[in-house]
């Protein structure tokens, strides 16, 4: 999908697999950092699915409205945790299995529920965000190392 971010394929990405291990270079720093933020993700619609069972069922609505409602469903979330901090749903402690996880190919057949692109203009697309990508781990990289290599950016090979 237009301006989905795979993680590095080929390289270490379950968090499993980066237990009391150090990112060795650019691609497992990005890819642990994109395992973390997905498991987060994953925990946070689980939240939601249980205090708002429309977003457990098969979606009947156009893509448009989908959106609109996970919007909303998170709104009135927030909502109520800051009238009752101590709602179960806030307090309820949820488990993420990384193993049930589907792992997005990026190099799998894009769909754009938004508008048809021809496949010269899907290829260009995700050629941009592949690019975008490496800048992203690259960033991180230079940051990453500066905090706790004492600004030695060595990498081991991809």
């Amino acid at each position: 999908m237009p301006g989905f971010i795979a993680p590095y394929r080929g390289v270490r990405y379950h968090l499993k697999e980066h237990s009391g291990r150090v990112p060795n270079n650019r691609r497992e720093l990005f890819n642990l950092r994109h395992s973390s933020l997905r498991s987060k993700i994953e925990c946070t619609f689980g939240i939601l699915k249980s205090r708002f069972k429309i977003l457990s069922a098969k979606p009947h609505h156009p893509f448009p409205s989908q959106v609109n409602i996970v919007i909303a469903c998170t709104i009135l979330h927030n909502y109520i945790a800051i009238i009752d901090p101590n709602d179960k749903f806030l307090n309820e402690f949820m488990h993420v299995n990384e193993e049930d996880g589907d792992i997005l190919n990026e190099d799998a057949p894009i769909i754009d529920f938004t508008q048809q692109m021809t496949q010269r203009e899907q290829l260009d697309t995700r050629e941009e965000w592949k690019s975008r990508r490496d800048q992203i781990a690259y960033e991180m990289w230079i940051e990453y190392c500066n905090r706790h290599r004492k600004g030695v950016t060595y990498e081991t090979p991809f």
